[in-house]
């Protein structure tokens, strides 16, 4: 049952639960307005709620971090790459990334094809940004292409 065009409960979402099934996912109702998803191939979980008439998927990166200037610095640098979503420092949960889907975006295929590339992100960037944590300075641009596996970038350092 939808409203306005939206479903009345996220759960409903056309094509979502064939989505996780193909996919891997496991699928649980948090309630009408979220759903929690876990992927069984890496483990990561995800959020995936209602902001209004937007949906927005976050999910975790790392626990327990501070927003300390080097980790600021590195997700600035790591936001100008136009990745597709964005980094957060979530004082519940640690460092998470997100994206938001507008009502033009609600489309399942749109938000399966982003959860993949948040978890393709996460697994290109994980290991930087432990060590940017633990040594508490800013990854360079440099250190970031590598961690996208980009050599001899065109890119202006």
């Amino acid at each position: 049952m939808t409203i306005g065009g939206l479903p009345v409960r996220l759960i409903t979402l056309d094509g979502l639960a064939d989505w996780c099934a193909q996919n891997a996912f496991e699928i649980e109702e948090i309630g009408a307005d979220e759903v929690f998803l876990t992927d069984h191939s890496t483990g990561s979980s995800w959020s995936l709620f209602r902001v209004e008439d937007w949906l927005q998927v976050k999910g975790l990166v790392l626990e327990d971090v501070e927003p300390e200037l080097g980790l600021c610095l590195t997700l600035a640098r790591l936001h100008d790459r136009l990745l597709g979503c964005r980094f957060s420092i979530d004082q519940q949960h640690g460092l998470v990334i997100v994206a938001d889907f507008p009502r033009a975006a609600q489309s399942v295929e749109a938000i399966g094809e982003t959860l993949l590339q948040m978890q393709s992100i996460i697994d290109q960037t994980v290991s930087l940004l432990e060590g940017v944590v633990e040594q508490g300075e800013p990854a360079d641009d440099f250190a970031i292409d590598r961690a996208f596996g980009v050599t001899g970038s065109l890119r202006v350092h």
